[in-house]
């Protein structure tokens, strides 16, 4: 039996879901039309696994959320015309109306698993959703403040969800208007706030923030963690006020959004994401990462102006930039 959080619960595909994912492959193929590769995959899936993931769970109610008003178009149901329509075949693929109720129904279980762990509702069940994002942290010289990215713009989710530009800027006009931002918690524990942030702002990759770490027994821990690299990521914990769809890329654009806090975590979005520079502000050192950057090829002044000012520095010294892939390596060398 599969587990979530833990806990067992039952994720195995019901008859009536496989039968409709059969029927959707089976029209797609008489009728050339209907579903996405996402779409078919999902429906091999429903047919081969014995179990799905909580994660396929999540993503099987996102997508009957979001596509609930295809039922609504000409050709869905058997008595009208252009039956079956390209949404009837792609909401097929996905488990029909058998894999709404189900994915609702496991979700619910879900959420009351998250419930009975956490002590209390989740931010999801009370119509506030989570994304984590692929994010890295950089020590600032003030102890125990640093600065990253909570949210980047452009980048689709695993749940089909992308955050365009100025998704926050209703929500930072707000705080710089009273003088409260949004709340650090300590991996979305509401129980646990962890620290304050010392600004937000949008730029063209996302939303930047600053941080300060409180001096509790649990911020001190937290810092700690962030220098040595434990801590990889940043999640947001939002809800959603203005949404668009993208039918043919088959994803929901979030135009703005609310958001209610921002977390620390283990676990980034994107598994490759880890910590690419942290300064102990006490000794104010980078050595740890010039000395990289040295073994990577980099002469003495450019690993310097790197690990000190980072690739601004690097640009205006004259030295090329780092390509993708230099620098996903590198940061691996850096963080393993």
């Amino acid at each position: 039996m599969a587990t979530y959080r833990g806990e067992p619960i039952d994720l195995q595909p019901t008859d009536g879901m496989r039968e409709e994912a059969q029927r959707g492959l089976d029209w797609r193929e008489e009728y050339g039309r209907g579903g996405t590769a996402v779409g078919v995959a999902k429906a091999r899936a429903i047919l081969t696994e014995d179990e799905l993931s909580p994660g396929k769970v999540v993503d099987m109610y996102a997508y009957f959320a979001r596509h609930e008003v295809d039922k609504d178009g000409e050709g869905f149901e058997p008595d009208e015309d252009g039956y079956p329509s390209a949404g009837r075949i792609a909401w097929a693929l996905w488990g029909g109306d058998p894999g709404q109720s189900w994915s609702t129904r496991k979700r619910e279980e879900m959420m009351r698993i998250d419930d009975a762990l956490d002590g209390a509702r989740s931010a999801t069940s009370a119509g506030r959703e989570i994304k984590a994002v692929a994010c890295s942290y950089k020590a600032l010289d003030a102890d125990r403040t640093f600065e990253g990215y909570g949210s980047v713009f452009g980048v689709v989710d695993s749940y089909g969800d992308v955050v365009m530009p100025g998704a926050f800027a209703d929500t930072i006009r707000k705080a710089e208007g009273s003088g409260r931002m949004p709340a650090m918690l300590w991996q979305h524990d509401p129980s646990q706030v962890i620290g304050v942030w010392r600004s937000m702002r949008e730029d063209a990759r996302g939303l930047h923030v600053v941080g300060e770490l409180a001096d509790t027994q649990l911020g001190r821990e937290a810092y700690a963690l962030l220098k040595m690299g434990a801590l990889s990521g940043l999640s947001i914990g939002y809800s959603v006020i203005g949404e668009r769809y993208d039918r043919d890329a088959d994803l929901r654009q979030l135009t703005e959004i609310e958001l209610w806090e921002t977390s620390l975590v283990t676990f980034p979005a994107n598994t490759d994401a880890r910590v690419a520079a942290v300064k102990d502000a006490r000794s104010g050192s980078y050595r740890g990462l010039e000395r990289i950057l040295r073994e990577a090829g980099f002469s003495r002044s450019e690993a310097k102006a790197v690990a000190t000012a980072g690739m601004r520095a690097l640009r205006e010294a004259g030295a090329p930039d780092l390509t993708a892939d230099e620098a996903a390596a590198l940061c691996r060398r850096f963080n393993p």
